[in-house]
C-alpha cells in the first residue's frame, strides 16, 4: 500500500515506526475526515457502534463485505466486561489489518495495561486469537489537534472468509477499532450508517456513551 497522507509530527519509538506508521498513517486520515477537517478522499470510513452492537448480537453487529476497505469503528464500553463486535470478510492472500486506540484523555490513559481494551479475533476456521493490549505508542493528529494512544495492532495475511472482531475491557472507556489498509475504496457497510462529524466529536469529548437512540441528534 503506498502512503500519500502525510503525517507531520507524529513520531515513534525506532524499533515501532514500520509497522506503526503505516496504520497510524491510516488512523489520521479516519480521525480527520470524521472531523471535517483537511484530508484526502481516501482516508477511512467512521462508523460509530451502538449499545446493540454486542458479541451476544454477533449476527446482526456491522458487517464490511469487503475488509481490505478501510474502516474506523468508534465504541464506548460502558462497563467491566462489556462488549462491542464487528465483522469483516477477506479472501486469501489479502491483508487481514486490525488496531485499538484510545484517546489520549482520562480516563483511557490513566488505566493499567491489564484495563485497557482488549480485541478478540475470531478467525474464518473458528480459533480465537486474542490481541493483548501491550503498546503505548503517542499519536498526535496535527489536522484536529486531538491526541491518541495506539494499543494493539496486527498485520498479517488473511484467510478466505469472516473474522468477527470483539472488543472489551476490564473499565469502561472509549476506543477505536481500526480495521483494513485500503483508503479510497467505496464499499458498503451492513447493520450500520457512516458517523457524522457530530458523532465522532461527542465520541472524543464525552467518555460517557450518549443514550440510546441519541447519536443521530448530537450537536443538533
Amino acid at each position: 500500500m503506498s502512503v500519500r497522507f502525510p503525517v507531520p509530527g507524529f513520531h515513534t519509538p525506532r524499533s515501532t515506526a514500520p509497522r506503526v506508521v503505516r496504520a497510524g498513517v491510516a488512523a489520521a486520515a479516519a480521525i480527520a475526515i470524521s472531523f471535517g477537517t483537511a484530508a484526502p478522499a481516501d482516508a477511512h470510513l467512521p462508523v460509530v457502534l451502538t449499545e446493540a452492537n454486542t458479541a451476544a448480537a454477533i449476527a446482526s453487529s456491522p458487517y464490511v463485505p469487503d475488509g481490505t476497505a478501510s474502516v474506523a469503528f468508534y465504541g464506548w464500553l460502558d462497563a467491566p466486561r462489556d462488549t462491542r463486535a464487528v465483522r469483516i470478510r477477506l479472501d486469501a492472500g489479502q491483508e487481514f489489518l486490525a488496531q485499538v486506540l484510545i484517546p489520549d484523555l482520562a480516563p483511557e490513559k490513566t488505566l493499567v495495561q491489564h484495563k485497557l481494551p482488549r480485541l478478540y479475533i475470531k478467525e474464518p476456521n473458528g480459533k480465537i486469537r486474542p490481541l493483548p493490549s501491550k503498546d503505548r505508542v503517542p499519536f498526535a493528529e496535527p489536522y484536529t489537534k486531538t491526541n491518541y494512544i495506539i494499543i494493539s495492532e496486527l498485520i498479517r495475511p488473511a484467510d478466505t472468509g469472516t473474522y468477527t472482531l470483539i472488543v472489551t475491557g476490564r473499565a469502561a472507556s472509549r476506543f477505536i477499532l481500526a480495521t483494513g489498509g485500503m483508503e479510497g475504496i467505496t464499499t458498503s457497510i451492513e447493520n450500520a450508517s457512516i458517523g457524522t462529524v457530530a458523532d465522532v466529536q461527542r465520541w472524543y469529548t464525552n467518555p460517557l456513551a450518549p443514550l440510546p437512540g441519541t447519536l443521530s441528534r448530537l450537536g443538533s
